[in-house]
């Protein structure tokens, strides 16, 4: 008989029940993040059958922007389906109201019920990674920006995941050479692909990757310095556990750290967060001695506007 793999929910599963017998107190936010990743398994499934594709480029374009410096996505054309990403919004603001955020997040929710914000715009302004503008129109609207930035990021992921394999590994066999040449020689600590900072650093079989908090991409880390800052010599790495290879670098220069996990293959990109949330005692030992997640990378570009509707030309 064939040993039938198992599917990303039911590893999802058994990680989750590993994880709330070593740390009871993380089960009420495994209770929220099921249900985020279960949608994001959905959205993901959905949006790699969906046509036309959500972007288009041309691998030398890809690679002249890498050797620029310029993440691939960014300020790129993309078709985002409002009718399927729209509703994960307003149920990520729902999960985030009953998993303790509360009025913030139900005042959001509503904000987003009467129209006062397009969500066609929300979702563009969120996969190009514009922070500006959806901190802008919030505050114009009297809601909490945080909160609106991470219930259109939660959504928004699966479509950036599925963009980034399109240009990164449109045939499931890597990168074109031109882009593989240009990833060789990144030089910079935010994803190549859409300019978001890591979630976590990964070693695997004596490889180590960087793996994208937004649309999980995997790319090759800077050779030596701060994967934030890029300084070297303020290095320090902490450990919860002294038998445990999980550890977190702390960068005294720019008051950041980066966890890096020691894991048996990549993690799938939906079962990111399952591994975030795992080593959640890394975060905790790093905050206490001072350290925090550095805000998304500025890299500037044109102007865009808020989450406004974009009347159409006359």
């Amino acid at each position: 008989m064939p040993t039938l793999t198992p599917s990303l929910l039911e590893r999802a599963e058994t990680r989750w029940a590993e994880l709330g017998t070593v740390e009871p107190d993380l089960i009420p936010a495994i209770s929220m993040q099921r249900s985020l990743i279960i949608r994001a398994i959905d959205a993901v499934a959905q949006l790699s059958v969906a046509q036309p594709p959500l972007v288009t480029l041309a691998p030398e374009r890809v690679a002249d922007k890498l050797h620029a410096g310029n993440p691939a996505l960014r300020a790129e054309p993309t078709t985002l389906p409002v009718t399927l990403l729209g509703p994960l919004v307003l149920s990520a603001c729902d999960d985030l109201a009953s998993g303790g955020v509360g009025d913030i997040a139900r005042r959001v929710r509503a904000c987003l019920d009467k129209g006062r914000i397009d969500m066609g715009s929300l979702l563009a302004a969120s996969f190009d990674r514009n922070q500006s503008a959806i901190r802008v129109k919030a505050l114009h609207e009297g809601i909490a920006p945080d909160v609106l930035w991470l219930a259109a990021e939660l959504a928004v992921g699966p479509a950036a995941h599925v963009a980034q394999r399109t240009v990164f590994d449109p045939a499931g066999g890597g990168p074109h050479p031109a882009i593989a040449t240009a990833l060789e020689t990144w030089p910079h600590g935010y994803c190549p692909s859409c300019g978001s900072w890591p979630a976590f650093g990964e070693a695997t079989d004596g490889a180590r990757h960087l793996r994208c908090s937004f649309c999980g991409l995997g790319w090759r880390p800077r050779d030596a310095g701060c994967s934030y800052c890029g300084e070297a010599g303020q290095m320090t790495t902490v450990k919860v556990d002294l038998e445990s290879s999980h550890h977190a670098v702390l960068c005294t220069g720019c008051g950041a750290y980066l966890k890096w996990l020691d894991l048996p293959a990549p993690t799938p990109f939906e079962l990111l967060p399952v591994e975030d949330l795992a080593s959640t005692a890394l975060d905790v030992l790093a905050a206490q001695q001072g350290f925090g997640r550095p805000t998304l990378p500025e890299l500037g570009g044109p102007e865009r506007l808020p989450c406004e509707t974009i009347e159409p030309p006359r």
